[in-house]
């Protein structure tokens, strides 16, 4: 299996790296077997696999029942950022330099860097609002060699959760956003609405920001903040490098006894409190469906993005009561699981 693995350079030629074999250097392949290169903000490439996390078991997993055998008739290479956004511009120039068959970019802002770059290769995009982020311009007609799966479930979703959280939380006051600080216009621009209606009801509510590094000390630092800040509620952006920390995210949320509500129902399944949002199974079915259609010739100009549609509210129970808290019967009402 061929991988590379992006690495920071060491300080001293602040360079960049990349684990290859030797014979990726030729791209000598057999007639039929195809190459694509998939990429995450900060996911190790060892668990972008069939055997790593739900949404890459279902993503592989399709890929195989479609006919796509790694190893046989289809060759992967994965890359990853290790959660550093100053590398993503670097990162991008590699993957087009390697001239796959197919880019699968598993984040936003990483596809508007490979946007620029390239006009042939065709890319498939998992991220949240893809117009908003730059990059396309329409979701029925794409742009030019980018298609891909909407995840965003619209800003409004945010209320939801600070509603969820509320009706968990009595007497909810003080509540930050945990968010990269790459993302830092989100919470400005995007996020607006959030904070005036949760200031409506009396909740002050800010954003956190990791650093640039995304390591366990950034979110260790974090959570010691909060603490200090008497937070009472806490609120977990929709990045995909809070997905890859989630146990950690969910350990420090217990550590210090913090109520959290998660974008995605797999930081509930290791230990989070509450989880509102889109279904990243079935947006990695569909970009697999997408990834069989580019092979056999289709333009990603002719595929349309494809908007989720399916939300999912899983409550863990188990957390709750390590918290003291109990779930309103409105809630478990509602709720699509009830993790005891």
């Amino acid at each position: 299996m061929r991988r590379r693995e992006f690495i920071a350079g060491t300080a001293i030629t602040a360079a960049l790296s990349f684990a290859k074999p030797v014979y990726a250097q030729t791209d000598a392949r057999s007639p039929g077997i195809k190459r694509i290169a998939i990429v995450h903000t900060a996911e190790k490439p060892e668990g972008m696999t069939i055997n790593g996390r739900l949404t890459f078991k279902a993503y592989f997993g399709e890929l195989k029942r479609l006919g796509y055998v790694e190893g046989q008739n289809l060759l992967v290479d994965r890359y990853s950022a290790l959660g550093q956004s100053e590398h993503y511009g670097d990162l991008a120039r590699t993957i087009v330099a390697s001239h796959p068959d197919l880019i699968i970019s598993l984040s936003g802002p990483i596809a508007r860097q490979l946007k620029p770059l390239t006009t042939t290769i065709p890319i498939l995009v998992s991220s949240g609002d893809p117009v908003a982020g730059g990059v396309v311009t329409n979701l029925a007609r794409p742009d030019g060699n980018i298609t891909g799966v909407s995840v965003d479930a619209g800003l409004g979703v945010y209320d939801k959760r600070l509603q969820f959280l509320s009706e968990t939380v009595r007497n909810l006051r003080n509540v930050r956003v945990l968010i990269p600080s790459s993302a830092t216009m989100f919470w400005e621009t995007g996020l607006a609405p959030l904070r005036e209606a949760a200031g409506r009801v009396g909740i002050r509510i800010a954003a956190v920001l990791l650093s640039e590094k995304l390591d366990g000390a950034a979110y260790e630092r974090v959570f010691d903040e909060m603490e200090t800040d008497r937070v009472d509620g806490l609120m977990v952006a929709h990045q995909g490098e809070h997905l890859t920390n989630r146990q950690l995210i969910a350990d420090l949320a217990a550590k210090h006894r913090l109520p959290a509500v998660y974008p995605h129902r797999e930081f509930v399944d290791v230990g989070g409190l509450l989880s509102y949002g889109t279904d990243l199974g079935d947006a990695m079915l569909r970009l697999a469906d997408m990834t069989d259609q580019v092979m056999k010739g289709a333009k990603p100009a002719g595929i349309p993005f494809y908007q989720q549609i399916k939300f999912e509210l899983v409550l863990n129970r188990t957390t709750a009561k390590s918290l003291g808290l109990e779930f309103p019967v409105s809630l478990l009402a509602v709720a699509d699981e009830v993790i005891e």
